[in-house]
């Protein structure tokens, strides 16, 4: 009697046991030891991010190639910059070592001073502009049209120059050529007029120096005075109207009172 009590009470254990193992088993397949409920990660959250399509892809690309094709249009720009400044030195270099010598054959040493004066002018402002190639490119014209005797050409050339874009050290300097330019051109073109050496001379120097107020009365009395050539006349105009405005009208007004004075003589 007591073995089968003990026997009862012991399939009782065992079955509350086995209730136990049970509960135990469900509880871990349902939250198991980790692997039944996944844990969130990074392959989880990218795949959230909705993958790029064609069009993504060819603005892209697109991108890349604008990339690479301003960085080429970049270096050829500066490669041919480089080589038009090069080439703009070489020929303003090339033309002001001509200058002076090609002056050093005329008879006149009033011209070879001016030339030799000229060259050292152009030199120190030549040397001024650095990488200023368009006004290097106008001063080589200028210089080639002053050694090739177009007077007229070479000085309107310089005058420009003079009125462009320039720092106020390279527009000192500018102004410092295009004097010793004017008294070059005047001293080769007006020396020769009869019964106006003394004019001629004053007016030369007053203008290699930059004194245009000093130069107004000899210019003035050439203009009136001396037989002049068509071509003359303009170039007087086109040297001195400038940096002397009015002189022309004054000049007429000398020459009325001069009439006048010789009206009274008659």
């Amino acid at each position: 009697m007591h073995f089968s009590r003990r026997l009862d009470n012991l399939r009782r254990l065992m079955n509350t046991k086995s209730t136990l193992l049970l509960f135990a088993a469900t509880c871990w397949l349902i939250v198991g030891c980790g692997d039944s409920v996944p844990k969130p990660d990074a392959s989880a959250a990218n795949a959230t991010t909705p993958a790029p399509t064609a069009t993504d892809e060819m603005k892209k690309a697109a991108t890349e190639v604008r990339k690479e094709v301003t960085s080429e249009v970049k270096k050829q720009t500066a490669e041919t910059v480089a080589a038009v400044q090069k080439e703009a030195t070489a020929a303003y270099q090339n033309t002001s070592s001509q200058l002076v010598s090609s002056f050093q054959s005329s008879s006149d040493s009033m011209v070879k001073n001016i030339g030799t004066d000229l060259g050292a002018r152009v030199t120190k402002f030549g040397e001024s502009l650095k990488s200023n190639e368009a006004v290097k490119t106008q001063l080589t014209s200028a210089l080639q049209a002053l050694m090739g005797k177009k007077d007229t050409e070479a000085v309107s050339s310089l005058g420009s120059i003079t009125q462009s874009k320039l720092t106020p050290e390279q527009t000192t300097l500018a102004k410092d050529v295009y004097n010793a330019a004017a008294a070059l051109v005047t001293q080769r073109n007006f020396s020769g007029l009869e019964g106006m050496n003394s004019e001629v001379s004053g007016l030369v120097n007053s203008v290699w120096k930059g004194n245009y107020t000093e130069a107004l009365p000899p210019l003035q009395k050439i203009w009136s005075q001396a037989s002049l050539t068509d071509s003359q006349k303009n170039l007087l105009g086109v040297t001195f109207d400038k940096y002397a405005p009015g002189w022309r009208d004054n000049a007429a007004k000398l020459q009325q009172g001069i009439d006048t004075l010789k009206g009274f003589a008659k």
